[in-house]
């Protein structure tokens, strides 16, 4: 539901991160209905959802056809998207080799269609990564790759157009019409803004723009250019610009030809300053009767300009003003793509993505030096990995009490059956087995009668049958429970504050938000920033807690870890790892003083219920509520943790044990860890 939900407000990223955490081969029926709604986010085609439901498709293929979480989207669509938006991905949550490998395994066109190119080349492309890592030293790996004809595409930036400046007369339009025939747009219609102006250029774009219009042709254009016609959509806007946006919009027949007009245009376009001056040539239009005179004169109005503007820009002052754009080279794909293997964390970074390696890290040794050095003591580790809450001071306020002291009878060592008679049991494998049997109760019962049990203070068998005959034995009692609940609290605030300030500083050190290398010279710093913005935009991997956390059962977490930050160092990781596992403990020791502080809650309750008044029956049955709440009170403040031995200069333990208390908020006992 949570993953839906994810992905209907578009948080990817955490859509991404859940996927492999909603996996089943069976569905409840509101499970399937909720289910049943990616089917109508098929339609999202932001590259990051493109992602997500491949990798949804990924993790669940080995369920087979017949699921309940066949995925009703087509794997061959979503990985064309995919690959065509790769670019514009975000970097947590691209897809591995591995899965991308998979998925183009997936991916088959309908009967009687070959895979397109792209598919072809990205699955040779992603096979080359996959074996990159075992190149030897110096060696490269050629990838070859096909290519589509691409489409014909007529290029305006081809090269600049002298026309105007070389030979004008030569190269004029020879029809004049459009110029006789040009009508200038009135002021009120275009000067001022509004629905008029936008229905004026809406016009212009729908006729289309031609040189040899008569309404939205050269003439308009180059009035525009030089600001004769003061057309505006937006105060603050420029006529130059719109002048220059219908000279883009010219057909391919216009700017492929060779023509004083289009270059006149062209000049005039890319040089705004020229097309502002003062003694620029204006178009002037000539009355009716001159109009037809001059075209057979060759002394028509586009002439006219034409040939003022030759004189105008071949002038040496406005000449050595004019800027030519440089021709633009259409790329051409390789045939063949060349890889090296990678020497630092620094190559092939779209290619590095957050992941857990493997979770087969049985030993992890927590470095109690790093920890001092981020104002970690030495007592808190201590304390964290034998009694967690015995920074209260727990002597104040629990006791060990032997059985005789709790009034409960000695256990006894002897057998509590007899086997003698049976002929079964004389076997040698039933005597050994008997023999066993007898030695074990023995070594139980020794262990049984010696062991202490933790009970709170004021809170012994004859203190909880005082409570109803003496209310200053109740008055002590509900004191030392407060006491007690005002120093769990007390640590319980602590710890959430600690938690808060370990996680922002195990990010912001991960992430190199806090610098753990010395600043480089000012390409390097470049490249840094470079980096640091690239995470911000989401084009560079970052890590998250949760990661972190996951990571440290991996056996090659450093590697993991370090490749999305190239600039985290060795020992900067070993702080991130420290701080991780102190928040985990903070974090975990939370939730055992929430179920002490909820026990004491309850306690207290059951203690403002003793009244002197109340009959015998009511009163045994509540002492015996009341040394049974206390007696689970005393055992949640004593839990200790018994996975984690300590040395001098490191805490070395299990992984798998802590992130499995992390995991669920709760404490291992002792006969957890053993099994």
């Amino acid at each position: 539901y949570l993953m839906v939900m994810y992905f209907i407000t578009g948080t990817y990223q955490e859509v991404y991160k859940m996927v492999e955490s909603c996996v089943s081969e069976d569905l409840t029926s509101e499970e399937a209905q909720i289910f049943n709604q990616l089917e109508f986010l098929g339609n999202d085609n932001h590259p990051d959802a493109h992602a997500c439901r491949l990798k949804l498709s990924a993790v669940t293929v080995g369920l087979g056809d017949s699921s309940a979480m066949k995925c009703p989207w087509s794997v061959y669509e979503e990985m064309r998207e995919y690959v065509k938006k790769y670019d514009f991905v975000s970097s947590a949550c691209r897809l591995t080799t591995e899965e991308e490998l998979l998925l183009l395994k997936m991916s088959t066109p309908s009967v009687g269609y070959r895979l397109p190119t792209e598919l072809v080349n990205r699955n040779s492309y992603v096979s080359a990564v996959t074996n990159i890592g075992t190149l030897p030293v110096g060696k490269t790996l050629s990838v070859k790759v096909g290519i589509d004809k691409p489409p014909v595409i007529e290029n305006y930036d081809s090269g600049a157009d002298t026309s105007i400046l070389d030979n004008p007369k030569n190269c004029m339009i020879s029809s004049k019409l459009f110029g006789a025939a040009y009508s200038r747009p009135e002021e009120d219609q275009v000067a001022f803004g509004g629905l008029r102006a936008l229905e004026f250029i809406n016009a212009a774009i729908d006729h289309g723009v031609e040189i040899t219009s008569s309404r939205y042709g050269f003439p308009l254009m180059y009035d525009l250019l030089v600001g004769t016609v003061a057309f505006k959509l937006h105060p603050n806007d420029k006529t130059h610009n719109w002048g220059r946006i219908l000279v883009r919009l010219v057909p391919p027949s216009d700017f492929k030809r060779k023509s004083a007009e289009m270059s006149s245009l062209r000049i005039l376009s890319e040089n705004p300053t020229v097309a502002q001056h003062p003694h620029i040539p204006k178009f002037q239009i000539d009355s009716a009767v001159s109009k037809f005179k001059g075209m057979f004169q060759g002394k028509d109005a586009v002439s006219r300009v034409l040939s003022e503007l030759h004189t105008f820009l071949t002038k040496q002052s406005i000449r050595s003003m004019l800027n030519f754009p440089v021709a633009s080279i259409e790329s051409q794909s390789p045939a063949v793509m060349t890889l090296r293997r990678p020497s630092s964390f620094f190559d092939y970074r779209l290619w590095v993505i957050p992941r857990v390696s493997d979770y087969s890290q049985s030993v992890f040794s927590l470095d109690v030096q790093n920890c001092a050095a981020v104002n970690i003591p030495l007592a808190q580790i201590q304390a964290f990995a034998s009694k967690p809450l015995s920074p209260i001071n727990l002597e104040s306020y629990v006791v060990y009490l032997s059985r005789s002291q709790l009034r409960k009878p000695n256990v006894s060592g002897a057998v509590p059956f007899d086997l003698s008679a049976s002929k079964a049991a004389r076997t040698h494998c039933s005597e050994a087995t008997t023999q066993r049997i007898s030695t074990d109760i023995q070594k139980y019962a020794h262990n049984a009668n010696n062991e202490t049990t933790p009970t709170l203070i004021g809170f012994s068998l004859s203190d909880i049958e005082s409570l109803h005959s003496s209310s200053s034995v109740l008055k002590k009692a509900i004191s030392q429970l407060g006491a007690l609940i005002k120093a769990l609290n007390g640590l319980m605030e602590f710890d959430r504050m600690s938690l808060g300030n370990l996680m922002a500083r195990t990010l912001a050190i991960a992430t190199s938000e806090e610098r753990s290398d010395q600043p480089g010279s000012l390409p390097e710093e470049i490249n840094f920033l470079r980096f640091r913005l690239g995470q911000i935009s989401e084009r560079e991997p970052t890590v998250w807690f949760e990661l972190l956390v996951a990571s440290i059962l991996s056996t090659t977490a450093e590697q993991d870890i370090r490749s999305l930050n190239p600039y985290l160092s060795s020992a900067a990781y070993k702080t991130v790892n420290s701080l991780t596992v102190v928040a985990m403990l903070a974090s975990i020791r939370i939730g055992q003083s929430h179920r002490a502080l909820r026990g004491l809650s309850h306690l207290v309750k059951l203690l403002r219920n003793v009244k002197s008044t109340s009959a015998p029956d009511v009163q045994t049955r509540l002492c015996a509520e009341i040394a049974l709440q206390a007696s689970k009170v005393a055992a949640d403040l004593t839990c200790e943790r018994h996975f984690m031995r300590v040395n001098p200069n490191t805490v070395d333990f299990d992984p798998r044990f802590l992130v499995f208390e992390f995991t669920y908020s709760m404490m291992l006992r002792k006969s957890q860890v053993i099994l």
